[in-house]
């Protein structure tokens, strides 16, 4: 399968990198190391902008809104949104379970 068909967009982060994995998926030398540098740093994409991305990963604007698509997103503004919440749901998996706290009874 080559990056110009089009895919079906991922449910998770862990089902993104099988997708880019796959011995069936072939991204161009520079679209692969965005994709790889996005699974490294997902907060590259999460908090950045096209350009910022592009800027990390030494491409070109267009080559990171390519990945978006060849991943089987439609924008890199949904490519965001999908990094943003793969960080919430890890770091509220990673955080202990804050347990109330009884407010103090007063005393008169």
């Amino acid at each position: 399968m080559s990056a110009q068909q089009t895919l079906q967009k991922p449910n998770s982060v862990a089902e993104l990198k099988g997708m880019i994995t796959a011995a069936g998926l072939r991204l161009p030398e520079q679209q692969e190391r965005v994709a790889r540098k996005m699974l490294a740093r997902p907060d590259i994409v999460a908090f950045g902008t096209i350009s910022s991305v592009a800027g990390e990963c030494v491409v070109s604007p267009s080559t990171v809104v390519r990945v978006a698509n060849a991943l089987g997103f439609d924008t890199f503004r949904e490519l965001k949104c999908f990094f943003q919440q793969h960080l919430r749901s890890i770091s509220g998996a990673s955080r202990p379970a804050i347990s109330k706290i009884p407010a103090p009874v007063a005393t008169h």
